[in-house]
């Protein structure tokens, strides 16, 4: 009776749990004003609005724009493949990801966002740190906690910062608005000279270091990464032949279609791991995403390393050693573009937004051909049925 009764009370406080998680896939998503959902909710659908009140976690995927204008009192988590406008209140954390992001309103804890473009409005207030990656970002708000930016374009600073701020971005520019009362620590190509009042603190720059293009460590690192994919890429076409072969004809053949199913792919396929470690009974779900997006994402290059070395050794037959030397070849053209700054970076996106594309419809392709192998069989025996044995029919 002793081991029992904690048992009962384990399995009935796991069933509370489970009930009180809510997965939704719909192509619309709305909550209207004066609704009160209590259940933690999980969210996949083309288009949300949420004007209501969530007593829960909310994570959210959609493919258009998140629209988040009501009260949440948990957290906020949602991508967007055109970006998410945030203009209400929450009272913990929030963590958007998508084209453009907005955040309009009340954030009680720490703000993380990942987009093109990110916004932090003259109404938002954010009582916790922010932590933003983008393109160009421009603060016109007021955070109470510590900022950390990295930028690849420009940050706009214009609002009230209370803490401390770290920017990593080739250019920075303070509006007439703009007042940091921390430190400020800055990487950028020009030194600042912030207006007298403008930052309260001591400011900090770091000189980026250029490293030379074709440096000895640079390559080496290259050499090395360029080796260790194709020691994986000879047991990987060696035990999957099949799989190798329809990705690298998709690759050619559906090119549109597997940069646009990689882009997806590449994406929710990490945001729905991290969603799902963040409860118990997703731990496993969790772990195994973020596992099969590491796999695809390497091997990725090893497909368009092989797409790309067959269409340049297009007449050296079709052996196992010519595929391998195919492979070898692309490889190393990928990884050597690579060293190249300007061109580096779209160029492995593009790789690896063809290479997983391609991959996941050929895997979708092989699994219809394994069912549809039933029915093939059925078919051939009763052909044969009526070949050998005519009389019957």
């Amino acid at each position: 009776m002793q081991i029992k009764l904690p048992l009962l009370a384990f399995l009935s406080v796991f069933a509370i749990q489970v009930q009180a998680i809510n997965f939704i896939a719909t192509n619309t998503y709305q909550v209207l004003t004066g609704q009160v959902i209590e259940d933690e909710q999980w969210v996949l659908a083309n288009r949300v609005e949420t004007e209501g009140t969530f007593e829960n976690d909310l994570f959210l995927t959609s493919g258009n724009e998140l629209q988040l204008h009501g009260t949440y009192q948990g957290n906020i988590w949602g991508a967007a493949s055109e970006g998410a406008i945030m203009d209400g209140e929450c009272q913990r954390n929030v963590r958007l990801s998508g084209k453009t992001v907005r955040i309009n309103g009340m954030v009680g804890g720490n703000v993380m966002a990942m987009a093109e473009t990110i916004i932090i409005g003259t109404n938002a207030t954010i009582k916790g740190d922010i932590r933003l990656y983008a393109s160009s970002i421009i603060q016109e708000g007021t955070v109470l906690g510590n900022v950390n930016i990295t930028a690849a374009r420009i940050v706009t600073l214009g609002g009230t910062i209370r803490g401390n701020a770290t920017l990593t971005t080739p250019d920075v520019l303070f509006s007439r608005e703009a007042k940091l009362e921390g430190n400020l620590a800055y990487t950028a190509n020009k030194e600042l000279f912030p207006a007298e009042g403008v930052v309260e603190g001591t400011i900090e720059r770091v000189v980026p270091k250029a490293e030379p293009l074709f440096s000895m460590s640079r390559l080496t690192s290259r050499a090395i990464w360029f080796f260790g994919a194709f020691l994986a890429g000879i047991p990987f076409i060696a035990l999957f032949p099949m799989t190798t072969a329809m990705a690298a004809q998709l690759a050619r053949k559906s090119t549109w279609k597997c940069l646009a199913i990689g882009f997806l792919a590449s994406g929710a396929l990490p945001i729905f791991g991290i969603m799902s470690l963040s409860s118990i009974i997703g731990i496993p779900l969790g772990t195994l995403l973020l596992a099969a997006w590491g796999i695809m994402l390497y091997l990725s290059r090893i497909i368009m390393g092989l797409v790309l070395g067959t269409l340049i050794l297009r007449n050296m037959g079709t052996s196992i050693g010519r595929v391998i030397l195919s492979m070898a070849l692309g490889l190393a053209i990928i990884y050597f573009t690579t060293v190249i700054p300007s061109i580096g970076m779209p160029i492995q996106m593009t790789v690896i937004w063809l290479g997983m594309g391609s991959l996941i419809l050929a895997l979708l392709e092989k699994r219809r051909l394994i069912i549809q192998a039933p029915q093939n069989l059925k078919k051939l025996e009763e052909l044969r049925d009526e070949k050998f044995n005519p009389e019957e029919k």
